[in-house]
C-alpha cells in the first residue's frame, strides 16, 4: 500500500548516500521520488527472485531482512534499517531475476526511485550522478575483496582469518614474534611467511614488523 511521507522520513531519505552534498530538491523532484513509497507490514515480501521493481529502495523508517533467494537452503545476509539503501542491482539493465529475497522485518516504508526518476535527478543534479557511481564503486571493492578472500588457500586463508579475529577494534594485531604466531596457527615458519607476503601483496593487510593491520575496507560486509 502506498506509504505516508512524515518530515522526519524526508529527512531520512535525503540523508542517504545518493543526496551527499545536496541541501535541496526542487518541489516537482521531490514530489515524484515520494510519490513511490510504500509501506509494508512486518513479514511482508518486498523483494523476492520473480517479484521486484526496476528501482533503488530507500528504507525511510523500520527495518528489512535480506536473505538468499534460494528456499531449501535460504541464508539470512543482514538486515538494513532507515536510511539505508537496496535494489541497486535491480536498475539499468538487470535482467528479470534478483538475487535476494527481502522482507520487512519490522513495519516499514521504503521509497522506491524508478530509473527514469533518477535519470531525472542525474541531469538535475550531476554531483548525485557522481554519489551513486561512487557508491557502485564502493560495492565492486567490496566483491573484488570477497573474491581475493574466496581465491586464498592453506595458509594464506587461515593466517588471514586469525588476524581479523584477533585484531583489536582499531584492526591492529601485535604477536610477540613469527615463531610464536606460527606455533599458534600450526604452520612452519616458511609458510607464515610466504602467506603474509600474499596477504600484503593483495592489499589484505600491512606489516611492521610484528604489528599487523587490517586494511580497511576488509572488515566491512
Amino acid at each position: 500500500m502506498d506509504g505516508i511521507i512524515t518530515e522526519d522520513m524526508k529527512k531520512c531519505f535525503l540523508s542517504s548516500f545518493l543526496f551527499r552534498g545536496i541541501s535541496e530538491l526542487s518541489e516537482e523532484l521531490e514530489k515524484e521520488m515520494f510519490s513511490g513509497a510504500v509501506a509494508f507490514a512486518r513479514g511482508e515480501c518486498v523483494y523476492k527472485s520473480s517479484a521486484f521493481r526496476h528501482a533503488l529502495g530507500v528504507i525511510v523508517s523500520g527495518t528489512v531482512r535480506i536473505s538468499t533467494s534460494d528456499e531449501e537452503n535460504r541464508m539470512l545476509l543482514r538486515d538494513m534499517g532507515a536510511g539505508e539503501t537496496f535494489g541497486a542491482a535491480a536498475l539499468f539493465g538487470a535482467g528479470e531475476c534478483y538475487v535476494s529475497e527481502i522482507r520487512a522485518k519490522s513495519a516499514c516504508t521504503v521509497v522506491f526511485v524508478e530509473e527514469t526518476t533518477l535519470e531525472k535527478l542525474f541531469a538535475a543534479y550531476p554531483s548525485t550522478a557522481l554519489n551513486y557511481i561512487a557508491f557502485l564503486s564502493s560495492k565492486i571493492r567490496y566483491l573484488n575483496r570477497k573474491i581475493a578472500e574466496i581465491s586464498m588457500h592453506g595458509a594464506s586463508a587461515r593466517v588471514f582469518e586469525y588476524i581479523k579475529k584477533n585484531a583489536g577494534t582499531d584492526g591492529v594485531l601485535h604477536t610477540p614474534n613469527m615463531s610464536v604466531l606460527a606455533k599458534t596457527l600450526n604452520i612452519g615458519r616458511s609458510s607464515l611467511y610466504r602467506a603474509l607476503e600474499s596477504l600484503e601483496a593483495g592489499g589484505h593487510i600491512s606489516r611492521d614488523g610484528n604489528k599487523f593491520t587490517v586494511n580497511k575496507g576488509e572488515n566491512s560486509q
